[in-house]
């Protein structure tokens, strides 16, 4: 975080998610949410593109969109169907960005925009993080760290409170 962050959020509290501790400001800076918005616009060109190719069957079969976006998801009973869009489906499959890829890339960047580490009893914030970094964390720390993300994206729990409990070091 910046040096002026204290203009905007005053005296820091933390969520801890060990060996890490996370600034909490029950928001996203701008910067977090330009990442994120980047990680949405990738998810919804390849529904957009999903899209028009269930438009496309649907005039072909004559069937409602909604019902040719369930057969191109059948892919056991629908085999036919896949392979005349074949060439389509995969480079969507190619472009697309699976949920563990957009857990990666958002944790990457809260760890970037937040993550402090002690480092010979000093906190140290974490802006150098790269996305090798997060890959090599073990799942459980990596579901926590997005679990957070959320929160203050959208809300904390009421019972989470009792985590606010560590302030300045």
């Amino acid at each position: 975080m910046s040096k002026y962050s204290k203009i905007f959020f005053g005296q820091k509290k933390y969520h801890d998610i060990k060996p890490f501790r996370f600034p909490i400001y029950n928001d996203l800076v701008a910067g977090e949410i330009e990442g994120i918005e980047e990680t949405a616009k990738k998810q919804a060109n390849n529904t957009y593109s999903m899209l028009k190719i269930a438009k496309s069957v649907a005039t072909k079969q004559d069937i409602p969109v909604q019902e040719a976006l369930e057969a191109l998801s059948d892919m056991e009973n629908n085999q036919e169907l896949l392979f005349d869009y074949v060439d389509e489906l995969a480079e969507i499959q190619s472009q697309g960005q699976s949920v563990s890829e957009m857990k990666i890339e958002t944790v990457t960047l809260f760890m970037r925009y937040r993550g402090e580490l002690k480092d010979k009893g000093k906190w140290i914030q974490l802006s150098d993080w790269e996305m090798d970094d997060t890959r090599e964390m073990p799942r459980k720390l990596l579901d926590d760290i997005f679990e957070f993300v959320d929160w203050e994206r959208n809300g904390w729990p009421e019972d989470e409170d009792s985590d606010e409990d560590s302030e300045g070091n």
